[in-house]
């Protein structure tokens, strides 16, 4: 009993101490080790990938070897050194992992610079900065479309950049918030359904739709406790069900419903308009609401926060 006291407790500081870190230092730029396995990741690619006129069962079965290879590897060797560690170091090293696992402060600064230059109508910059955080054609964005962008992408990544690598901490320890992080950020840079990545990239998205299942409907119940909670939840329901993703449809549309917006609607990805359902209800949203959605992420951590201390 006093192992597992200690084990709870110190799951609890760890996630405590990541979320400190990263809002006090924010996200490492050149040298984050994401940007060392994204080089990885694409050496993978070009050693498993196959040309998009091969089999889709062959090249699904090279998707699914190169996700294996890049993933796989780096987490079970990381999992042996952690280990090897003395226990000493196992709150300092779990804190550390999840630390560099977590984006809230990216996500924070990422949301204002795109709202900074549009209440000032600056659309250009408010163009560019919401290009470098969502996959869509950004240079004929206007005000409403710009925010609806930035807001969407705000608070789907707060589930995927906070609360999923916290839960997965939580249920598998360093090791789960690692192969999450991992998991989703290929899903980021291999999920796309173009002719080149529809069948190669089938299993990183396969994956990160699982491990995003749990975290998800857990983000809508925060989002929901937090803001207009009969409109989120209705949203998430009825709307979220409808979306091309099954996470992010439920997650946006329960935050949509949460500010009291509508989100959503047409949108060109790589040069094809995609006409997508509607999430949230009343007006559309405007500079403003991008903080509103700033500040809803904001409080689900320090409600994360909260009930980790009290319950673990």
């Amino acid at each position: 009993m006093d192992f597992l006291f200690e084990y709870v407790s110190s799951t609890a500081f760890a996630v405590l101490g990541a979320l400190i870190l990263d809002r006090w230092l924010g996200e490492p730029q050149s040298w984050h080790p994401l940007i060392w396995f994204g080089r990885w990741a694409n050496r993978c690619r070009k050693a498993w990938q196959l040309y998009p006129t091969a089999p889709k069962s062959l090249q699904r079965i090279h998707g699914v070897l190169a996700w294996a290879v890049a993933v796989l590897l780096i987490v079970m060797t990381l999992t042996v050194l952690l280990w090897l560690l003395p226990s000493w170091l196992e709150w300092l090293t779990g804190t550390v992992i999840l630390y560099f696992t977590i984006g809230w402060q990216s996500l924070r600064e990422h949301a204002i610079a795109i709202a900074k230059p549009l209440l000032t109508q600056d659309l250009a910059n408010a163009r560019d900065a919401v290009g470098r955080i969502v996959s869509r054609d950004t240079s004929e964005l206007d005000e409403t479309q710009i925010a609806k962008a930035g807001m969407e992408s705000v608070l789907e990544n707060g589930s995927d950049a906070i609360f999923a690598p916290i839960f997965w901490f939580l249920v598998l320890g360093p090791f789960g918030a690692l192969l999450y992080r991992l998991a989703n950020t290929l899903d980021a840079m291999w999920g796309y359904k173009t002719p080149e990545l529809l069948h190669f990239g089938w299993c990183a998205a396969r994956v990160d739709d699982v491990l995003n299942y749990i975290p998800a409907r857990l983000t809508v119940l925060t989002y929901a406790v937090l803001g207009n909670t009969k409109r989120a939840l209705y949203c998430a329901w009825y709307q979220g069900r409808g979306w091309k993703s099954p996470n992010a449809g439920p997650v946006m549309a329960a935050g949509a419903g949460a500010l009291q917006v509508s989100l959503s609607g047409a949108a060109s990805y790589f040069g094809e308009v995609q006409v997508r359902p509607t999430l949230g209800e009343g007006p559309e949203p405007k500079a403003q609401d991008l903080d509103q959605a700033v500040r809803l992420v904001d409080k689900g951590v320090y409600l994360w926060a909260l009930l980790i201390l009290l319950l673990m």
